[in-house]
């Protein structure tokens, strides 16, 4: 009897120490999971947020702002003048400015809120629980940081001036498809653009925008 209870005491320590090992196998999996997961969701340029995860978490945040009552607004923002920069002063040094317009857009934002690379040198940042007033005065905010920061071309220490940014903002009006929610900001873009740049314009007001919004459920 004595024997049997150790040799089954010695099978317990051996499984205890094979569930131990089995579980920590399984956290490292999980972890390796989630960093893949980061990646691919991250741009790998300017290290925030890509298109994907803007596609995602745009959705995700208008069905919550359904759900719970609560405002959504969406900045669609692009870097003025950006090609003929580019062009001017070559690729990397482009490309550094993406970086450091990136940071910045982070950088005044809540933890809560999505930064994302939309497409080429234009960005969107995704704000919760935020109305459209206040969307704009945090466009506002990221706008004048932005400009009032010198690019410095860290190959020659040369500085390169300053460059500004055009913001659009629009809130979601509940029962409207993302889609016009994102073509809604970027007309608000394309106005700050055609009346000079370096500025930010908001969207439709919500009484004007209904309508459409529900012919584009009919």
């Amino acid at each position: 009897v004595i024997a049997a209870t150790r040799h089954m005491e010695d099978r317990n320590q051996v499984l205890e120490a094979r569930l131990k090992e089995s579980a920590h196998e399984i956290e490292s999996l999980k972890e390796d999971v989630e960093s893949l997961r980061h990646e691919a969701m991250t741009d790998a340029l300017t290290g925030v947020a890509n298109r994907k995860l803007f596609d995602e978490e745009i959705r995700i945040g208008a069905a919550e702002a359904l759900d719970r009552k609560m405002p959504l607004t969406l900045l669609m923002i692009d870097i003025d003048h950006f090609k003929s920069f580019n062009d001017t002063h070559g690729h990397q040094v482009g490309d550094q400015v993406l970086r450091f317009v990136a940071r910045i857009l982070k950088s005044c934002v809540r933890g809560e809120d999505l930064t994302a690379r939309y497409g080429g040198e234009e960005f969107s940042i995704v704000l919760r629980d935020t109305n459209l007033v206040n969307g704009a005065k945090v466009g506002e905010h990221v706008r004048n940081q932005v400009s009032k920061k010198a690019v410095v071309n860290r190959a020659t220490g040369k500085s390169l001036g300053t460059i500004t940014i055009s913001v659009g903002a629009a809130e979601f009006i509940p029962g409207e498809s993302v889609e016009n929610l994102i073509e809604r900001a970027d007309e608000a873009l394309y106005a700050a653009k055609n009346k000079g740049r370096n500025r930010v314009e908001m969207g439709v007001a919500e009484a004007d925008a209904q309508p459409e919004a529900q012919q584009a459920h009919t």
